[in-house]
This record gives C-alpha cells, structure tokens and sequence, in this order.
C-alpha cells in the first residue's frame, strides 16, 4: 500500500477509536450515535465549503447512498445496543472484526486479489482481534472468544461488524463512480434520512433532547471525529484495494482497548497488549509489503 492511502487510514483510526470512546461513556448510547451523524452534517461544512468544487448530487451515486444508508444506521442500531450491554474492549474489538468478511465480499463482488503478503496481513489482523478477546493465555481461555458469542453484547458485536464490511463494499463502488468527496458529502444525509425515522419512533422526542442536554459537546466533538475520520477512508479508497483500507483501519482497535484498559479500567490489558502486538505487525506488512 502506497504512503498517502496508508497514512489516510491511520489518522481515521485514531479517529475512530476516539468517537466510539464518547459514545461508550454517554447515557443514551443509540440516541448518542443520532445526535453524532446530525450533528456531522453540519461540523464538517467549512472543510466541504473549502474542497469540495461541486455539490451537486450525482445520479449516478444515489443507488449506492440508497443502499449504504440503510447498511449504516443498521450498524449505529446495533453497536448502540452492543455498548448498552457490553464493555468497550470487549464490544470494539469484535465489532471492528469485519476485514475477515471484506476480504471475502471484496473478493467475490469486486473481483479483487489479494497478495499472499496482503492476506497474512489480513489474517494477523483478525487474529490479533480474536486475540484481545481473550482473558487469559492458559488453554482454557483459549475457546473464550467463541463462547462469548453466546452474549447479547457479543452477537450484536459481530453483526456491527457484517454491517461494516457491507457498507464499506458499497461505498468503494461509490467512490469508484463518482468523486469521493463528493460522495462523502451526501452520504450523512442518507444515512439521517434513515436513521431519524428509526430513532425518534424507538427513544421519542424527549430522550433526544435529554441526551443533547447531557452531551451537546461530546456529541459535537464525536459528529466531527466520526465524519472526518470516514472521508479520509473514502479518500483511501480511490486509491487502493478497499479490503487492504478496511484491514490498517484495524489499528483503531489498539488505541480502543488501549482506551478502554487506561481510561474505563477495564481488565486483561496484559492480553490487549499482545492481541495489539498481533494486530500491529498485520498492519505493518499491509502497508510496507503489498
């Protein structure tokens, strides 16, 4: 992976690591996630103002806006719920697992070919999730990954991230259709126009302003982190093989359960560290040997 692309997906990982922590420690986490995506709308306004030469909205972008807008607020409803019942070094981790299902979308919808070098990449990566997962590094620990499956919190984990590798396969057509920061302008209006409805008839009107009232400026700081973080994949992905982007952005899951260990006091960091190691060594052969 080339430098630019490469250093593109780095920042988004820090990112989005930093936005999934905001919404972690806030009250209403599904109503959070709303304010977040609203509210990012408008935060990134001036840079769009700044380069973006046309706002215009491409015809030939709105099948895949359709369909990524339905995939992202599946994803927001579901990572909500996850953080409402699970910790954040549990819930993040496998919810960024999704490079194991990119890697088999890409390759069947988009044809793409991945590199032996790209695909140890990609299985280091998932394993070094698989490994933060674990509490201890006896035998016995060994299977704990898998039984917590059995969770609420883990299942919706999983399927965040099935809905992460889906809309991250859309938009890579997307921004292969059109200019990519032009799809990233309109993509936050679609993922609203979906999102809104669902929320508001789920929470009500008053728990949305109770939670503006509570968070107005995590959310504010989160809406921006979040979209930002996001263009800058999209950037990426004009550049290069979307299951290579989807698989350096893993690095966010270091700095999560790094967040999660330092910041929440969440156990096993022992363990995070190693399954950070893992991950860390996936990433560093995706970007300096394919």
């Amino acid at each position: 992976m080339d430098l630019l692309p490469f250093s593109l997906v780095i920042a988004s990982a820090v990112s989005h690591a930093s936005w999934n922590l905001l919404a972690k420690q806030c009250s209403d986490k599904e109503v959070f996630l709303w304010w977040t995506t609203f509210t990012s709308l408008f935060t990134l306004l001036p840079l769009f103002y700044l380069i973006l030469p046309d706002w215009c909205l491409p015809p030939a972008a709105v099948p895949y806006l359709l369909a990524s807008g339905v995939a992202e607020t599946l994803y927001f409803l579901s990572l909500g719920r996850a953080y409402e019942l699970g910790d954040l070094s549990v819930v993040y981790p496998l919810a960024r697992s999704s490079p194991l299902f990119l890697f088999i979308l890409a390759v069947v919808f988009l044809g793409e070919e991945v590199s032996k070098w790209g695909a140890l990449g990609i299985l280091l990566v998932v394993l070094g999730v698989y490994t933060l997962h674990l509490r201890g590094l006896s035998s016995t620990e060994f299977l704990t990954p898998l039984t917590s499956l059995r969770g609420r919190a883990s299942q919706l984990a999983l399927l965040t991230a099935f809905w992460t590798s889906l809309y991250s396969l859309i938009d890579k057509m997307g921004v292969m259709a059109v200019d990519p920061l032009q799809y990233a302008f309109w993509l936050d209006f679609f993922i609203a126009a979906f999102l809104t409805p669902v929320v508001l008839l789920r929470r009500g009107w008053s728990a949305t302003v109770s939670e503006w009232r509570r968070s107005s400026l995590r959310v504010l700081v989160s809406g921006f982190l979040m979209r930002f973080g996001y263009v800058l994949v999209l950037l990426a992905m004009s550049l290069t093989q979307v299951s290579y982007i989807l698989a350096v952005r893993q690095l966010s899951v270091v700095i999560g359960a790094a967040l999660g260990v330092g910041l929440l006091g969440e156990k096993y960091g022992g363990v995070r560290l190693l399954g950070s190691l893992i991950i860390f060594m996936g990433v560093l052969i995706l970007g300096t040997m394919t």
